[in-house]
């Protein structure tokens, strides 16, 4: 449980600072109009939503909590390289390309760390361990934008806040890894 809540607060304070910063981002770096910047916002959001639907599904499929979290965390790895790169080179194709992996992947966190809270616990304790993993997400919301908006602020550019967001999610693959790693062996341990 805990190392799902780690995940929900490092994948969150990337998700957080990519939703609250995309509009300025797209305003500010790539010239877009203050409707096209809102648009970028809400696309994400669209494709969150088909996103946790497929997820959902996934997981409820039998795929393993960790493989799950593995795919998600590496592509919102590819999600924040695609916005870094659009800023980098002034192309709006590579924005919404990131927009959309952004909306695919790490929009899709929630579903997996809760119903990968729900499988590793009684049913006795699904409240408090989700309760352990909901807060590992809402420090990340809260904390990713506050590191979001201090970077760019000290920086004057959006490069350290990707960055920031990008190394994030990489903790997010260790511990994925290490999810993963403690799940075969218990499988194995099961087993004999």
């Amino acid at each position: 449980v805990w190392l799902l809540a780690g995940f929900a607060l490092f994948s969150g304070a990337g998700m957080q600072a990519t939703n609250v910063y995309l509009p300025m981002f797209a305003q500010r770096e790539l010239d877009f109009s203050l409707l096209m910047a809102g648009a970028a916002a809400a696309a994400a959001g669209v494709v969150g939503v088909a996103a946790r639907v497929m997820w959902g599904r996934r997981i409820a499929g039998g795929t393993g909590v960790a493989s799950l979290l593995l795919i998600l965390a590496l592509g919102a790895i590819g999600g924040t390289a695609l916005l870094l790169l659009a800023g980098q080179t002034g192309m709006p194709v590579l924005m919404w390309a990131g927009v959309a992996l952004h909306g695919a992947t790490v929009l899709g966190v929630n579903v997996v760390v809760m119903a990968g809270a729900m499988r590793e616990v009684e049913p006795a304790r699904v409240g408090a361990a989700s309760g352990v993993v909901s807060l590992g997400m809402y420090v990340g919301f809260a904390s990713g934008p506050l590191a979001m908006g201090l970077l760019l602020q000290y920086s004057g550019g959006f490069l350290a806040g990707w960055l920031f967001v990008a190394s994030g999610y990489l903790l997010c693959v260790v511990l994925g890894l290490v999810l993963r790693r403690m799940t075969a062996r218990t499988a194995a341990v099961a087993e004999t």
